[in-house]
């Protein structure tokens, strides 16, 4: 501002309002606004009014007095505080209105004046404004004051304000207020209007929503039928299950959705802004005409779960059978107005059914004819349930799901351990799902216990986990009888034999060398099949002997480290001048190490190409190869191309005495024991054996064993 400018001069110090009207004002130019400060540049703000000083003057008797009379006539509520106790220094009628006092209270600190602010944080504010010189304000704020011995609250827009004099200190505080109640009010009132539209709509929504139960996807629809007629078209349209809007008595059609169109068989174009019973006379005799004049005269809901309907088909009528609803639909009065159809055709899902539960039927009646308990064992819960037969032979009660635990407690101690073991396994992710085990549990008539065999699959989730096993038992304590009786005679029998036949060995061969001498080489022939039937009958015999010596726990394992590749070459040498009817291939790809009992590895081998010989046509090649798996294993496999092997033979084909029973076979000699003892041969090994095969098209065997 330059010299020619006049500029405000005060006679009392900056930091004493009470002596304002002391002030004295030469020239100046004068506008007023809400804020109050006084600036470097001049421009002084005081109690919502700033004055700023300019060229152009006016009269010079206008004074401080005059500036107090105008803020006393300011429409906002104004008071100026001065130093940390909060004095009143000046209070308009709108601050007095606000507090509930008359002027009394000028000149007295800001709690002697309003002993009721006790406790809440004005004075706090101010004395942080008062040390800081930082403005304070805030909106829609609480206020509690005494008005008439009435406390009364109501809510403020309100901000102090810190003046400050040349040396940046605070010498006053403008306090301003508006009074918001009614606004607040205002707003709390629409607050609560669309809260309760809100609560309006939801119920709307609720009650759309029991419009039909059939499908979550047609509910979600059907709750925006207020929101816009056009968009449930749209919806009514993609939904997945028929839809059809009929219109007043005579159910004229108005919305027909594609789904609803192919289950009756017709096009829009057909039955649009036709009556139903019009537009679809196939259904004459039929009760739908009549349920939906029902539904619209009563106002009541009607629903149908596997109504067989005759529809139109291009070859004529067809049976169906279909889940609908007929809903009725109210105006704005609560009269009807129509109906809405929502038809879903499960003819297929529901002879599936039919289907399936005549071949649970047929299940059921093969479980109970077989003698078959039924379990089903969930690990996530460690419930367990079964049949009535199962039940009665664990002793049970008959309720549905028990603890695994409860079930443990019917099994012989001695087989605990094992059928948990093999639980376990089952379950685990290594498993390839399958339960097999022989136990004993009790039972009343036999100090012995029941044997049974448990025969289960696990069943699996989207993300792999185990969700049940499922299975059955089987009763086979007079099946072991059998086969020990069996066992029994067969050991006499091989006891019995086995002397003679090493005699007539020794004969034979003695024999052998004579024809050889005297060069008749007719009996040369005839002799080497003798040898060859002995030592087959000799192998028979000692495989009996095995398997006995396997049930008393006396076949042992003599394991040593041998070359697998040159056990291959003496196999491959013993087979060839011994089968002349097939190709048998020996593949031998690298030299492994293998720590096992080289000559009982032999056997299964020589037994598994047997059989092969046995059940694949002359002329066919049979290859046996080995290579080195992962997690430190070695597999040995025979293939051959011969009838194949049946999916139910292949989960009993390594039990004790089971023969193939395929009348395709013939007579083929045999026992069943063969396999049974390369099984219990392997498993002595810790190792695994098993068949893939497809019905006539040959079978794999393969064994696994540790290296």
């Amino acid at each position: 501002m330059d010299s020619s400018k006049r500029k405000l001069r005060a006679n009392a110090p900056t930091n004493s309002l009470n002596r304002l009207s002391e002030w004295k004002i030469e020239s100046q130019s004068v506008y007023f606004t809400t804020s109050a400060s006084l600036s470097d540049k001049g421009n002084f703000y005081i109690f919502g009014v700033s004055m700023n000083i300019e060229e152009q003057s006016y009269r010079e008797d206008f004074s401080g007095e005059l500036i107090i009379q105008a803020l006393k006539c300011s429409p906002e509520a104004t008071a100026i505080y001065t130093n940390e106790n909060m004095i009143i220094r000046f209070a308009n009628q709108g601050m007095l209105e606000v507090w509930g006092k008359n002027p009394t209270v000028i000149g007295m600190s800001l709690m002697q004046a309003l002993p009721e602010l006790e406790g809440q944080p004005f004075l706090g504010l101010l004395q942080e404004v008062w040390r800081s010189g930082q403005t304070y304000s805030v909106s829609d704020a609480p206020v509690h004051v005494n008005k008439n011995g009435v406390m009364i609250t109501d809510y403020y827009d309100y901000e102090y304000k810190a003046l400050l004099n040349k040396e940046g200190k605070t010498w006053c505080i403008l306090n301003t207020a508006r009074k918001v109640s009614s606004r607040r009010e205002y707003l709390a009132r629409i607050q609560r209007k669309e809260e309760k539209e809100q609560s309006l709509l939801e119920e709307m929504a609720a009650t759309m929503e029991e419009l039909s139960s059939t499908n979550e996807d047609l509910n979600s629809s059907l709750k925006l039928l207020e929101e816009s007629r056009e968009y449930i078209r749209t919806i009514i349209e993609q939904a997945p299950v028929g839809i059809a809007m009929l219109q007043g008595p005579e159910h004229i059609i108005e919305i027909a959705n594609p789904a609803i169109l192919k289950i009756w068989g017709r096009t829009l174009s057909e039955v649009e802004g036709l009556p139903h019973e019009y537009a679809r006379p196939e259904l004459i005799g039929q009760p739908v005409n009549k349920w939906l004049n029902e539904v619209f005269r009563t106002g009541k809901r009607r629903t149908n779960n596997e109504f067989s309907v005759k529809l139109l088909d291009k070859n004529g009528l067809r049976e169906a059978i279909v889940n609908s609803v007929y809903q009725p639909v109210f105006s704005s009065t609560g009269s009807v107005s129509g109906v809405l159809i929502i038809l879903e055709e499960i003819t297929r899902q529901v002879l599936e059914r039919r289907s399936n539960e005549k071949d649970q039927h047929m299940l059921l009646m093969a479980v109970e004819a077989g003698e078959l308990a039924t379990f089903f064992y969930e690990p996530k819960t460690n419930l367990f349930s079964g049949n009535a037969l199962l039940k009665s032979w664990f002793g049970l009660s008959d309720d549905h799901e028990i603890d695994l635990n409860i079930a443990f407690s019917s099994i012989l101690e001695r087989d605990r351990a094992r059928v948990e073991e093999a639980i376990t396994q089952s379950l685990s992710n290594s498993s390839d799902g399958n339960y097999f085990i022989e136990y004993r549990i009790h039972h009343p008539g036999d100090p012995n216990g029941r044997l049974v065999q448990a025969r289960g699959k696990v069943f699996y989730d989207m993300e792999g986990t185990a969700t049940s096993l499922n299975g059955t038992l089987r009763d086979i304590t007079e099946q072991k009888k059998d086969e020990q009786r069996k066992d029994d005679f067969m050991a006499m029998v091989s006891h019995e034999l086995k002397t003679p036949l090493t005699s007539l060995n020794a004969y034979l061969q003695v024999m052998q060398r004579n024809a050889i001498l005297s060069g008749d080489q007719k009996l040369q022939n005839t002799l080497e099949k003798s040898v060859k039937q002995v030592r087959n009958m000799t192998s028979m015999i000692n495989g009996f002997l095995n398997i006995s010596r396997l049930d008393s726990g006396k076949m042992l394992l003599t394991q040593t480290n041998f070359d697998l590749k040159a056990l291959f070459s003496e196999l491959e040498d013993e087979v060839l001048s011994t089968v002349h009817t097939h190709e048998v291939v020996f593949e031998q790809p690298e030299t492994i190490e293998l720590y096992a009992d080289r000559e009982k590895i032999s056997q299964v081998i020589h037994n598994l190409i047997g059989n092969a010989v046995k059940y694949s046509p002359m002329g066919s090649a049979i290859i046996v190869s080995y290579l080195k798996l992962e997690e430190g294993k070695i597999g040995i496999m025979v293939k051959d191309n011969g009838i194949g092997i049946e999916k139910q033979d292949q989960e009993q084909i390594f039990e004790r005495y089971y023969r193939i029973k395929n009348p395709s076979l013939g007579s083929i000699a045999g026992f069943g024991i063969g396999l049974y003892l390369c099984k219990e041969i392997v498993e002595l090994h810790k190792g695994q054996i098993r068949v893939e095969s497809v019905e006539g098209a040959g079978s794999t065997f393969l064994f696994e064993l540790p290296l």
